[in-house]
């Protein structure tokens, strides 16, 4: 087969996780959601205006309060 040709380099595997990188890991983690958050909140698009193309139809009313 040609698979056991092929050897794995495991020079580039990824270091070993402890618990220690791994609060660290997701304090940046909170520290970037957080940041990411307020910083799209800051941005405030200008509010949209209807224009109504023409004059209302003279049969409309307005919805009962009963409802």
């Amino acid at each position: 087969m040609l698979k056991s040709k092929i050897a794995p380099d495991e020079t580039l595997a990824a270091p070993a996780l402890a618990p220690e990188l791994l609060t660290q890991l997701k304090r940046q983690d909170m520290k970037q959601a957080i940041v990411e958050r307020f910083s799209a909140h800051a941005e405030v698009p200008a509010p949209r205006t209807a224009l109504r193309p023409g004059a209302r139809s003279p049969y409309w009313q307005p919805a009962d309060e009963e409802c």
